[in-house]
């Protein structure tokens, strides 16, 4: 008699068990969305302010994206020919050549140097006349598209120019080379190399006809100091969101690998 209760007991508990089973598994496998925060959809949130947040993805899900929006690499028409880029900016700059003689750069002698820059807006600079850093700097590229001038610098440091107000920061103005743009080309990233082993990156926002500055990428992502370095694999699904995958030279393992997405806030 006891053994037929405890075995009925058993039964019992095995079909409420398969009963619960079946139950989770039609739950699961409903077509009801599972409900999950922001960070846990877009993956580890390691950055974020009032205008950007970035987050660190697997790969699946960066090729899972990168398929359906392959990468394109803008191409922004530059005259990189000092002899050709002379001739376009004629009156609006003047090259040269150091003369040591005098101490200056001398606009007879050939030479990627610039001894003098008029503006749109009417400002005029001249190297030997000026207290500016135009006497440390050299021809790269002129993009007429743009109205910069990118120039070398120190440490193979990239300097621009914009050739419409005069403005030097390269912080906001950038190297064209490193522009890619959203789908819509509402918004673009850009870039520069500093100097200092890894570049450095910022998003421009389309006001009008130009492209101005509108946040900066931070270099530092974490408390861990987990750095970006040099950007690849780029591209765009919208035009609030950027992924793209972080490298640090030819090191193939460092935590500070992998891939990222990048959303901006509106």
């Amino acid at each position: 008699m006891r053994s037929a209760i405890i075995i009925s007991l058993l039964l019992g508990l095995v079909i409420n068990l398969q009963s619960y089973r079946n139950k989770t598994k039609v739950q699961y496998n409903s077509s009801e969305p599972i409900s999950t925060n922001e960070s846990e959809s877009n993956g580890d949130l390691l950055f974020e302010n009032d205008t950007l947040a970035i987050y660190r993805i697997d790969s699946a899900s960066f090729f899972q994206e990168r398929m359906k929006y392959p990468i394109k690499n803008d191409t922004i028409p530059y005259i990189s020919d000092l002899s050709k880029a002379k001739t376009k900016l004629a009156g609006r700059v003047t090259f040269g050549g150091w003369n040591d003689e005098k101490q200056i750069i001398d606009s007879v002698r050939d030479g990627g140097m610039i001894a003098l820059i008029r503006f749109n807006n009417g400002k005029v600079i001249e190297a030997n006349h000026s207290d500016n850093v135009l006497s440390e700097i050299g021809f790269i590229a002129y993009y007429p598209s743009e109205n910069l001038l990118l120039c070398e610098g120190g440490h193979s440091s990239d300097f621009s120019i914009n050739l419409k107000d005069g403005e030097m920061d390269i912080e906001k103005l950038g190297n064209p080379s490193y522009i890619v743009h959203s789908v819509q080309k509402k918004y673009r990233l850009n870039g520069y190399f500093p100097g200092q082993e890894c570049s450095e990156y910022f998003i421009q926002k389309q006001i009008g006809d130009d492209y101005r500055f509108y946040a900066p990428i931070p270099i530092h992502l974490s408390n861990e100091g987990f750095d970006l370095c040099n950007l690849k694999d780029i591209f765009w699904t919208s035009e609030n969101e950027l992924y793209f995958r972080n490298t640090y030279f030819d090191i193939l393992e460092d935590p500070r690998l992998g891939f990222f997405k990048l959303l901006i806030k509106e």
